[in-house]
């Protein structure tokens, strides 16, 4: 399973979102890729009206929050989520962390109303904070690696070990840096069951041919 983060990029937001979308859509209805290989993560304005127009497409969330349905501006709910019919979602990206004291306890509150949630890390402790907490699925992405098209996978003992806490307990994932299909191979043949990839995808001149490339392997 791969899940593209759109992110809030230029190139993937908006109208961009919509193109990106259809042409993965396009990709699988042609039986060029299969359909439950991948997911795509769009940003919080796209995603009710890309659930709605691609029914086909797996499509989870960036982010969720614990709040509650009522006074809470700006934030979003597991309720949100649901109203739009979007029962994954990312949580704690480096991108946006949440780790504080009651990290186990969110992530216990968000999944018990309807979410699964793919939890990233920065190292082990973290890991086992969200195994303690029963998360739905764990990623592992070193910070320093996201966005610099060095792959996670150049860290093999640190993946192995992650690897090792985690599987069999939960779903693993990895990410950070992973920009083409050898690295996506890599990444399998470690023992991930899961990558996360974003600006590889996003930034490419011919998406078509690099989601090929990606879900090829």
């Amino acid at each position: 399973m791969i899940i593209f983060n759109l992110k809030t990029y230029a190139e993937s937001t908006g109208k961009n979102a919509q193109n990106i979308v259809e042409m993965l859509e396009n990709l699988t209805s042609e039986g060029k890729v299969a359909g439950d290989k991948f997911t795509v993560a769009p940003s919080v304005l796209d995603i009710g009206h890309l659930r709605k127009q691609f029914r086909n497409i797996n499509i989870m969330s960036q982010n969720v929050s614990a709040k509650s349905p009522g006074s809470n501006t700006g934030w979003i709910t597991p309720e949100n989520l649901l109203g739009n019919e979007i029962t994954f979602s990312l949580y704690n990206h480096s991108e946006n962390r949440v780790l504080g004291s009651s990290f186990v306890e969110d992530i216990r509150n968000i999944q018990s109303r309807g979410i699964k949630l793919i939890v990233c890390v920065e190292n082990l402790d973290e890991a086992a904070l969200a195994l303690e907490a029963e998360a739905f699925g764990i990623a592992y992405e070193p910070k320093e690696l996201i966005g610099s098209g060095v792959s996670v996978t150049t860290k093999p003992d640190e993946v192995i070990a992650f690897l090792n806490l985690v599987k069999g307990r939960t779903m693993p994932f990895v990410g950070a840096g992973v920009s083409t299909g050898e690295d996506v191979l890599k990444c399998k043949e470690l023992g991930a069951e899961g990558i996360i990839l974003a600006s590889a995808f996003v930034k490419a001149q011919d998406k078509e041919a690099k989601a090929l490339e990606l879900l090829n392997v």
